[in-house]
């Protein structure tokens, strides 16, 4: 049996944040020779690189103008100001968001004894991906940087780009503050063209500081694919393609690179319908144009399929998720989620 106590779990937190800054010197200095070896979205560079921030952003390596959908650029910091005057729903979505390395992720709750996060199978691939990365939850504009960590990966199914991992927290996060801070996954959700939607992420275009939280409910964040048309499609990210395959929606939310593991939530009451997986990067100028949304939405364009936003349907991962539910921690997932 593990005995855990405090004064075990600050060594814990000391023991990871010490060895991850010396990381940072060592992937810095190996990203010279491995980023011109043509690296895909699950090689080990880019496994380092959504664990650890570069210092890219200061040199603006990530322009809104390669991002936007729609005439405006349509995100906002999330903060006390935005969150008094927010819906019960959005609010909701923004308690279980979390910052997993340089990505995102979302809080299930206790599954079976554990804490459970979800994430993109991308950014948490392998145990080893999940070892030293550190999570980052939202109290308040008191944001608590480093409140937990990943232990362990439970599952990942890749052609769902969609993992569980097993977090602790740090004594900073006492666990009983995360009591009713839970989403669950509606395993059941239909995804229906122009349901409109929400999400709240780590996004890096545009953003002045690092693990800079904000949210989008524009007018073009909504679904733009046939209902429940779903495809198995390989990565439109023309900056860093991930390999393989991945079923996937189409979107018109604004989403950038570290809002992978984000949950695409409806607007309307809240329902976790998707996880953010990828998008075609850097845009099209034409998709700022609000005529060509129109056209592209109204005429079932193909280009709806290539241009956009893409995020993996809940109702798919549950089907992976299913194939696996003699596990106790998969099965109470998806018990939550309507999803058994």
């Amino acid at each position: 049996m593990e005995v855990r106590s405090m004064f075990h779990v600050n060594h814990v937190a000391q023991a990871f944040r010490m060895i991850r800054n010396h990381l940072v010197i060592a992937v810095i200095a190996l990203g010279a020779t491995a980023c011109g070896s043509g690296s895909s979205r699950y090689s080990s560079l880019r496994d380092f690189r959504e664990v650890i921030k570069l210092d890219i952003l200061d040199s603006g390596g990530y322009p809104v103008s390669n991002y936007q959908i729609g005439p405006e650029w349509g995100r906002f910091d999330i903060n006390d100001a935005v969150m008094n005057t927010a819906t019960p729903q959005f609010q909701r979505l923004v308690k279980a968001t979390a910052a997993i390395g340089s990505a995102t992720g979302y809080y299930l709750g206790t599954h079976n004894g554990i804490h459970v996060l979800a994430t993109n199978n991308h950014v948490i691939p392998t145990d080893g991906s999940c070892f030293m990365t550190t999570i980052s939850f939202w109290f308040g504009d008191n944001f608590v940087t480093d409140s937990a960590y990943c232990r362990r990966v439970i599952a990942t199914w890749k052609d769902v780009d969609f993992s569980l991992v097993e977090i602790r927290f740090m004594d900073e996060v006492p666990a009983d503050r995360m009591v009713g801070r839970g989403v669950n996954i509606r395993f059941d959700a239909p995804i229906q063209k122009g349901r409109e939607l929400m999400m709240a992420g780590f996004g890096v275009a545009g953003v002045t500081r690092h693990q800079q939280f904000r949210g989008t409910w524009d007018a073009d964040c909504k679904v733009y694919s046939k209902d429940n048309e779903f495809r198995f499609m390989s990565d439109p990210d023309q900056v860093n393609p991930g390999e393989g395959k991945v079923w996937l929606f189409s979107l018109g939310c604004d989403i950038s690179h570290g809002d992978s593991g984000s949950a695409i939530a409806a607007r309307d009451n809240g329902d976790i319908i998707g996880i953010i997986s990828t998008g075609r990067i850097p845009k099209n100028p034409k998709v700022r144009d609000a005529a060509y949304l129109d056209q592209i939405f109204s005429s079932d364009s193909e280009d709806v399929w290539g241009e956009l936003g893409y995020a993996v349907p809940a109702v798919k991962i549950g089907e992976y998720m299913r194939r696996q539910s003699s596990d106790p921690v998969i099965a109470s997932v998806l018990r939550a989620g309507n999803g058994l």
